[in-house]
């Protein structure tokens, strides 16, 4: 046996290593997301069976930090709903750690929410029947009750303009601090 063999065999066990402690990582945070979708899981789970009615996938997802689309929600039932409508928890389990690993459903950063502002303004204000007709109009329409909750965590000013950037700042730190 030459050097030549001897530095293959160490690159070998160095990649067997290096794939065995990726493995292990992968391990944890595949456990570390098991918690705590469970956490959130169980707080849809209203009679303890370890099922959630599909209307209620949107909400488990968003409050565990993710953000898929309402055709991605319906995606999502279409694969993990059993015929009783209903979804268990080891199914969207699978279906989460899949979408994480995969990087779906991210919540969009600050700089993308500030890119889309500045499309429909040039500073940080924004008329507030101008942001809501784009709210329900454009893409995914809020509903009623979604403009209202909007509306409830904004500050309007006399003249109607939202400070679009402090609502963002706001809300980011708050989702941060969640985590």
């Amino acid at each position: 046996m030459d050097i030549s063999d001897d530095e293959d065999l160490l690159a070998i066990e160095e990649e067997e290593e290096d794939e065995s402690q990726k493995e292990e990582v992968d391990s944890v945070i595949v456990e570390d997301i098991r918690r705590r979708l469970f956490d959130v899981f169980k707080m849809f789970d209203e009679d303890c069976d370890g099922l959630i009615e599909t209307e209620e996938i949107g909400h488990v997802l968003r409050c565990f930090g993710l953000n898929p689309s309402q055709t991605e929600l319906q995606l999502v039932s279409e694969q993990t709903a059993k015929k009783n409508g209903r979804v268990s928890f080891e199914d969207l389990l699978q279906r989460v750690v899949s979408a994480i690993q995969n990087e779906e459903w991210k919540d969009d950063t600050p700089k993308q929410i500030h890119a889309a502002f500045q499309v429909i303004t040039s500073n940080n204000y924004v008329q507030k029947d101008t942001l809501l007709q784009l709210l329900t109009s454009i893409g995914e329409p809020l509903t009623a009750q979604e403009v209202k909750q909007f509306l409830n965590h904004v500050s309007i000013r006399g003249n109607g303009d939202i400070d679009w950037v402090a609502y963002v700042k706001d809300t980011c730190e708050m989702i941060a601090s969640k985590d």
